[in-house]
C-alpha cells in the first residue's frame, strides 16, 4: 500500500477518535430529541408531522431506517452523526484528488477536516448537519466527474446526491445552486454557445427538481411559517465574521467585546486574503466550485434577510427588522470546503518547510482549541436533562405529575423518559390555558405535539396533599411558571447544561398541593 494512504487511514482513524470523545457526555437537548422522537411516528404520520416543521425529510427518513437496525439509544442517535462524520474525510480526499490532481492537497485537506472544532462539534449532535456535508463533498465530486468525462454513472450519482442534499437541509439548495452556477460557468468557458453541450447538466436538473417537487408543496407553506415567526435573532455586522472564525479555529466569543471585536476583523481579513491567493495560485477551474459552495451559503443568507425587511414609523423615528434564517450550523457545509481551501492554500506555500510548519501549527492550534472547548463544558458538573430525568426516575411515584414549563425542554424530557428513565405518569406540557395543539406554534414543537401532551393549567391535575414536579429553565427565553397559590415549594434541584448554550441551568421543582 502505498504510504499516503496509510496516512489517509491515521488521519481517518484521528477523525473518527475525536468524534467518538466525549460524544455521550452532553445531554441531548431539544433539536436532537426532535430528531428521536419524529421517526417513531409511523411513516404516514411522520411525514405529515415533519411538514408541519421547517425541514425537508431525507435525513429523518435516513435515521430511521438507520435505527430499525442499531435502535433509539444516544449511541445510535449521535453513531449516526459520527458515521457521517468520519466519511467526510475520505470524500474530501477524493474530491481533492479527483478536482485537483494532488494527493499531497487531498491529504491535507482530509486531515483539516479531520481535525476541524466546528466538524467535531456537530458530530456530538443527532441532527442533519455531518449527514448533509458529506453529501455536498460527494455532489461536488460527481459534477467535477460529469463535467470532465461524461459518463451516465457519473451523471446518476450528481443526480442522486445533489437531490439528497437539497431534500436534507434548505441552506444546502444554496450549495447545490453554486454548484449549477460553476457548471455553467466551466460549460460556458469550454464551449460558449455551442447550447448542446448543455443539454445534460441542464436535464440532471431537472430530474433533480423533479425529486425535490414532492415537497415542494410543503417546503412553500414551510417558508411561508418561517417568515411569519421564526425564532432566530437578526443577523448583525459580526454574524458572517462570527462564523468564519468558528471555522477556521472554533467558536467566536462574546462578540459585543470589543478585543472579540478586533479578533474577528482579522479573521476575516485574512480569509479573504487566503482565498485570493488560493484563486491566484490554483491553476484548475475546479477552485471556484470551492470557493462557489464556500460563498453561496452567505449570500443566500443576506439575501433572505434582506428580502424579509419591513420598515415602519415608530415614536423612535423609522425602525426596520427583518427575519434572519442565520445560524452557525447551517454553514457546517460550507466549513468543509473552507477546510479544503486553506488547506490547498497552505501546500502552495513555496517555501517548504514554512507550509509543512504553517500546517503542523495549525493542526496544534485546532487541538488547543477542541480541548479548550470540552474543559469550557466542564461536562462532569452538566449532566443536563439526563441527570434530570434520571432524579426524576427514580422518586417520581405513581399519582404524581411531571410538568415541564417550556416545550424547548419537553421533548428532551419525554425521550429521556421513555427511553431510559420512566415514571408511572406521562409528562406534560404546561401551556397557560392553551388546550389544543392548533393554539401552539411551529416554534413551540407543534410538529411532535398532540393534545394529550398539553397542561392548560395546574390545578385540574393537582388534588389537595399531592406531590408535583415540574422542570423549568431560563433558556429560550424562558421563565419559572407560576404555579398555583396553593402549592408549596418543598425542594428544587438544579442541573447545569450545555445547550443551546454553555451555562443553561435545568431545574426540578417539588411542590406539594395544599
Amino acid at each position: 500500500m502505498k504510504k499516503i494512504y496509510w496516512m489517509l487511514a491515521l488521519t481517518i482513524l484521528a477523525g473518527l477518535l475525536l468524534r467518538l470523545s466525549h460524544n455521550l457526555g452532553i445531554s441531548l437537548w431539544h433539536d436532537e430529541a426532535f430528531s428521536a422522537l419524529m421517526i417513531r411516528y409511523p411513516w404516514k404520520e411522520m411525514f405529515y408531522r415533519l411538514g408541519l416543521d421547517v425541514h425537508p425529510p431525507m435525513y429523518y427518513i435516513a435515521l430511521r431506517l438507520w435505527h430499525y437496525v442499531f435502535g433509539n439509544s444516544m449511541w445510535s442517535l449521535r453513531g449516526f452523526s459520527i458515521l457521517f462524520g468520519v466519511l467526510t474525510v475520505p470524500a474530501t480526499y477524493l474530491f481533492i484528488k479527483e478536482a485537483f490532481k494532488s494527493e499531497k492537497m487531498a491529504l491535507w485537506a482530509a486531515l483539516l477536516v479531520a481535525i476541524s472544532p466546528f466538524e467535531l462539534t456537530f458530530a456530538t449532535e443527532a441532527r442533519m448537519y455531518t449527514f448533509g456535508a458529506f453529501f455536498a463533498i460527494m455532489a461536488a465530486y460527481y459534477l467535477v466527474k460529469v463535467l470532465r468525462t461524461g459518463g451516465w454513472k457519473n451523471y446518476l450519482g450528481f443526480i442522486i446526491t445533489t437531490a439528497i442534499i437539497i431534500l436534507t437541509h434548505y441552506y444546502l439548495l444554496f450549495t447545490a445552486a453554486g454548484m449549477g452556477l460553476y457548471a455553467l460557468g466551466y460549460l460556458f468557458s469550454k464551449y460558449r454557445w455551442n447550447l448542446k453541450k448543455y443539454w445534460p447538466i441542464v436535464f440532471s436538473y431537472v430530474v433533480i427538481f423533479l425529486c425535490f417537487s414532492p415537497w415542494l408543496k410543503t417546503f412553500l407553506s414551510q417558508l411561508k411559517s418561517v417568515t411569519q415567526s421564526y425564532w432566530i435573532p437578526d443577523m448583525t455586522w459580526w454574524s458572517m465574521p462570527s462564523t468564519l472564525w468558528s471555522m477556521l479555529i472554533g467558536f467566536a466569543d462574546d462578540t459585543s467585546k470589543f478585543s472579540t471585536q478586533i479578533m474577528l476583523v482579522i479573521v476575516t481579513l485574512f480569509t479573504i486574503y487566503f482565498l485570493y491567493r488560493f484563486i491566484r495560485k490554483t491553476a484548475q477551474a475546479e477552485k471556484w466550485l470551492v470557493l462557489l459552495a464556500i460563498v453561496m451559503p452567505f449570500v443566500g443568507s443576506v439575501l433572505f434577510y434582506l428580502k424579509s425587511i419591513t420598515c415602519a414609523h415608530t415614536g423612535a423615528g423609522l425602525q426596520c427588522s427583518g427575519r434572519s434564517l442565520y445560524q452557525d450550523r447551517y454553514f457546517l457545509y460550507a466549513s468543509v470546503f473552507y477546510a479544503m481551501a486553506f488547506a490547498m492554500w497552505l501546500s502552495q506555500i513555496k517555501i517548504k518547510w514554512l507550509s509543512i510548519t504553517l500546517l503542523i501549527l495549525y493542526v496544534i492550534l485546532n487541538a488547543a482549541a477542541i480541548n479548550n472547548y470540552w474543559n469550557s463544558l466542564n461536562l462532569a458538573h452538566s449532566p443536563g436533562m439526563n441527570g434530570a430525568a434520571k432524579y426524576l426516575g427514580a422518586n417520581v411515584e405513581p399519582g404524581q405529575n411531571v410538568f415541564l414549563g417550556t416545550s424547548f425542554e419537553f421533548f428532551n424530557y419525554k425521550y429521556y423518559w421513555s427511553t431510559y428513565y420512566p415514571t408511572p405518569t406521562s409528562p406534560l406540557l404546561y401551556t397557560g390555558g392553551r388546550s389544543d395543539i392548533s393554539q401552539m406554534s411551529s416554534v413551540e414543537g407543534l410538529a411532535l405535539l398532540s393534545n394529550p401532551d398539553l397542561a392548560p393549567t395546574f390545578s385540574q391535575y393537582a388534588h389537595t396533599g399531592d406531590t408535583e414536579w415540574v422542570i423549568w429553565t431560563y433558556a429560550f427565553g424562558s421563565n419559572k411558571p407560576p404555579v398555583p397559590s396553593n402549592w408549596t415549594e418543598v425542594d428544587e434541584q438544579q442541573y447545569p447544561d450545555v445547550r443551546p448554550y454553555i451555562g443553561t441551568v435545568i431545574y426540578v421543582s417539588e411542590y406539594r398541593a395544599n
